[in-house]
């Protein structure tokens, strides 16, 4: 009986344990889709819905460019940002600033040719 009392305690504490997470997701488990990984590819209906790289398009993606701009990179593709300056966000030339690093940043537009026009952006803090 004392046998059989000690396995059902390992079990229940040992469960504890599986099921506990690192406590940075809050209380669900469930994570959006949209958020995860980067967009590998531009859709065949030109409508990009999830997370890409955002830089200057000339310092950081050498797309060609002569002038510092935004711009996000999908796969292999770089699009110019339509209607979105590079310092709209602070300082291009920061230590921080799209010039010097690329940053993750979720987008909702459509591609037409090399640009890119965008409905929704949540842009990382600076």
């Amino acid at each position: 009986m004392r046998y059989l009392f000690a396995l059902v305690f390992f079990f229940t504490v040992s469960s504890q344990f599986v099921e506990a997470g690192c406590g940075g997701c809050g209380s669900s488990r469930a994570h959006k889709e949209e958020k995860k990984g980067l967009v590998e590819s531009i859709p065949r209906n030109n409508y990009i819905e999830g997370n890409v790289l955002i830089s200057c398009g000339m310092c950081n993606f050498m797309n060609g460019d002569n002038d510092c701009a935004l711009a996000i990179k999908v796969g292999r593709d770089v699009l110019s940002l339509k209607d979105v300056g590079i310092d709209d966000h602070g300082d291009s030339h920061a230590k921080d600033g799209y010039c010097n690093v690329i940053k993750k940043v979720y987008v909702e537009g459509r591609v037409r040719g090399k640009t890119f026009k965008a409905n929704k952006m949540e842009f990382p803090s600076i």
